[in-house]
């Protein structure tokens, strides 16, 4: 039974959205380190003390920002078009992720060094990579013994990989090799991921 939502609980969801929205607009403009509490309420036109209301600390409303970003990039990208190649669909994906490092440094290091990074990238992003994993099983076009774990395996690796280009680990193109991996961990063959891989680059 779906549980209808009362007029307070509305009301107090549009003051969260407001307050994130002005978070993310803040820090866009002056980064984490210029992020005022004050600053935040002002551009939310909310009163300072309500913001304790929502969120303890500065710190968590700055985890909900980028959870928000990170939904809404796995929203856009994962889903993909549902009559696309799931493997294209994942291909594609990966690169838009992965590639926040160098793309976006400035968020993809605001998301590493975030104190619940793992769990705040999982969440995020399994929910819709396991509908683009499920259609490829239920398509045939993956095979893989447990989704769960294979959406686990490619998401955990996508952070890694963030981190390792940010350290200056990983020359340019390792996303296209982590593109073909995550591939073959889905069931396809090794040169037809590569050939999706390199397509896909």
């Amino acid at each position: 039974m779906t549980t209808v939502p009362t007029r307070t609980e509305i009301r107090r969801e549009k003051t969260r959205r407001r307050l994130i929205e002005a978070g993310r607009t803040l820090i866009a403009e002056h980064g984490v380190s210029g992020l005022r509490i004050q600053d935040i309420t002002e551009q939310a036109d909310i009163a300072l003390g309500s913001f304790y209301n929502y969120f303890p600390t500065k710190e968590e409303l700055v985890e909900a920002v980028v959870a928000d970003s990170l939904s809404d990039l796995g929203a856009e990208t994962v889903v993909g078009d549902e009559g696309q190649d799931p493997a294209v669909t994942a291909v594609a994906a990966i690169y838009r992720v992965v590639r926040l490092a160098y793309d976006d440094p400035d968020f993809a290091r605001l998301v590493i060094n975030l104190n619940h990074a793992d769990e705040l990238f999982a969440q995020s992003f399994h929910p819709f990579a396991r509908q683009v994993v499920e259609r490829g099983v239920a398509e045939g076009r993956f095979d893989c013994p447990d989704i769960d774990v294979s959406v686990n395996f490619v998401v955990g690796a996508s952070l890694t990989l963030i981190r390792g280009i940010l350290a200056g680990v990983h020359e340019p193109g390792a996303e296209v090799v982590h593109a073909e991996l995550g591939l073959r961990a889905l069931g396809i063959d090794r040169d037809e991921a590569r050939r999706l891989a390199v397509a896909g680059a």
